[in-house]
């Protein structure tokens, strides 16, 4: 599936983007129930931009820290062993993540105050700090859980259900030649050519370019009777006429077709191992 390929190769920007998006709609909620707490008695007390500012100036400032927490947490990943160090590490770095999201925070709230022709009062920075601790610590905890949760997922579920893709048998090929599309059957492909990004589908005389790699394809193949017996060849093992071998240690495999493909010495023991076992 695309979308298991996109998470696999973008695991960390697949959760910097859900953890935005999440933030991003909670804030936006706490915002409004601000906005109608200062209200309740029927006269403003505050204006409807400000707690949006609040809330997106600490939004923004936990995505600018995001980065730099992923990188930590994937240093000093959860072990069993060292408990103790582990936690020290994680309430000094919890520390002085809330330090910066504070510092951040503010800032930006002043400089929007200030080009509002407003003046910001934050309060006491040492009880207004503790406070956004306490709040910060549960963020943190919350992003250490969900980013090696994630990381779980991806490395046990995800896995497990591109191996079965990457295992269900395939049958055949869609194949562009010149304009036109060909289906091309896996057994009636004689052998195999690499040639540079493309692999050469012999079949029925016929030959059909598709962009692959011969590795790739034989792994693909595997239990499809394909047989790799060269650098750059590889041969159907049902297709197979007669095998000679030369006093150099390689060898030349005639198929039905009447072609001739290379073996080279170093994939003859495991074609004899295959080709005698079909016999």
């Amino acid at each position: 599936m695309w979308i298991t390929k996109i998470i696999k190769q973008h695991t960390t920007w697949c959760g910097y983007a859900a953890i935005v998006l999440y933030v991003l709609m909670n804030n936006t909620i706490n915002a409004f129930s601000n906005w109608t707490e200062h209200n309740r008695s029927g006269t403003a007390t505050i204006q409807l931009w400000e707690p949006f500012v609040w809330h997106y100036s600490s939004a923004l400032s936990l995505f600018l820290l995001l980065p730099a927490l992923f990188i930590f947490f994937k240093r000093l990943p959860p072990r069993a062993n060292g408990l103790l160090k582990q936690l020290i590490a994680h309430i000094s770095i919890s520390f002085l993540f809330s330090l910066c999201h504070v510092l951040l925070m503010v800032l930006c709230r002043h400089g929007v105050y200030i080009l509002l022709g407003r003046d910001y009062d934050f309060g006491n920075y040492f009880n207004e700090f503790i406070y956004e601790y306490r709040k910060d610590v549960l963020t943190y905890i919350s992003i250490f859980v969900c980013y090696h949760c994630a990381k779980w997922i991806i490395s046990t579920q995800l896995n497990a259900l591109e191996q079965r893709e990457v295992t269900a048998p395939i049958t055949q090929f869609v194949v562009k030649k010149q304009g036109s599309e060909y289906q091309v059957k896996v057994a009636d492909i004689q052998w195999y050519e690499a040639c540079g990004n493309y692999v050469n589908l012999h079949s029925r005389g016929r030959v059909y370019p598709l962009r692959h790699t011969l590795n790739r394809l034989c792994a693909e193949l595997e239990h499809s009777h394909v047989t790799r017996v060269h650098r750059s060849f590889a041969i159907n093992d049902q297709a197979i006429k007669s095998v000679r071998y030369t006093s150099s240690g390689d060898g030349v495999i005639t198929l039905i077709s009447g072609d001739e493909i290379n073996l080279s010495r170093r994939y003859k023991e495991d074609f004899r191992k295959i080709y005698k076992a079909s016999l």
